[in-house]
């Protein structure tokens, strides 16, 4: 998708962007495909908060155009390629559309898609996401099928912020003599220092996935430390991941990436067979990004 501007002249740099949940990540190169710099801003999730997600855009941006030594007149000669989560949802790519950016140009897609691209070389293959959202893809002659990733309220399993909400549930309901109170119970109050179920609910009951992911090395630990509770919420988590995972190899006829923030913390609590499928990634879903508008991989009807 892209929305370029009236200036007909060649771009001099190309960024790709990272657009996840809790941060957004450029990489400014050259026509060449030397890396100049990077840049890391906030979360970048379009379906979530498009504004925030616009502003984490151009400060990714910006901040690789400075780690560069570039000026800040340099992003109107930057094209700019990226992948966000929410973009495969109709409503949040109509709208990420009609951005008036600063850039030469800008293509976008969704985070899977680039990472997926980036990971095989755009050869087929299947990648698994575990950050603070969750979801597997698959990627068969160039076509993509999602599994899982269906956001935060709705999905997500097995990711960072459910392993966060499914601690704090559980702390609740420890709180109201439903389940017995224990470590990660304990934990979960002394992190958000609020130790009555009023208190921690009117911390969390507006909080972003992010917050909510805070909890993730806590319930990780414990569940290193054999704490029963958090080893259960990993292994259900774990089960479901390797499920998405199997449907997505199964569709690709190809090997396993795993991505995202979380992903080399849960790999080893993956299935066999999951675990089997899996390789290095090829590239980052930065050059993935770029990847695909080399490639031609943006489809006709979604430019601008």
């Amino acid at each position: 998708m892209s929305q370029k501007n009236t200036s007909e002249q060649a771009p001099l740099f190309y960024a790709g962007v990272d657009g996840g949940g809790t941060k957004c990540r450029a990489e400014l190169y050259d026509p060449s495909g030397n890396l100049l710099g990077a840049g890391v801003a906030g979360s970048a999730n379009i379906a979530r908060n498009g504004e925030v997600a616009r502003q984490s855009i151009l400060a990714s941006v910006s901040a690789a155009l400075q780690h560069a030594n570039l000026p800040p007149e340099a992003l109107q000669q930057t094209l700019v390629c990226g992948g966000f989560a929410g973009a495969n949802l109709p409503s949040a790519s109509n709208a990420l559309k009609r951005w008036q950016h600063p850039f030469h140009s800008f293509y976008f897609t969704s985070d899977l898609h680039s990472a997926l691209y980036g990971a095989h070389d755009g050869a087929n293959g299947a990648v698994l996401v575990i950050g603070t959202g969750s979801c597997a893809a698959a990627l068969k002659d160039g076509e993509l099928t999602q599994y899982g990733g269906h956001g935060f309220l709705l999905g997500d399993k097995g990711s960072g912020a459910w392993l966060g909400k499914q601690a704090v549930i559980h702390t609740l309901e420890a709180i109201d003599d439903i389940q017995q109170k224990g470590a990660l119970a304990t934990a979960v109050c002394n992190h958000y220092q609020a130790h009555s179920a009023t208190d921690l609910v009117d911390k969390l009951n507006q909080a972003n996935p992010g917050v909510f992911g805070e909890l993730c090395p806590i319930v990780l630990e414990l569940a290193n430390q054999q704490d029963p509770i958090a080893q259960a919420l990993v292994q259900q988590g774990s089960s479901y991941l390797s499920a998405i995972a199997r449907k997505a190899i199964a569709q690709s006829g190809g090997q396993l990436v795993l991505a995202g923030g979380v992903a080399n913390a849960l790999q080893h609590q993956l299935e066999a067979d999951i675990q089997a499928s899996l390789t290095a990634s090829t590239h980052g879903p930065e050059w993935g990004a770029i990847l695909l508008y080399q490639h031609g991989a943006f489809t006709e009807g979604a430019k601008l």
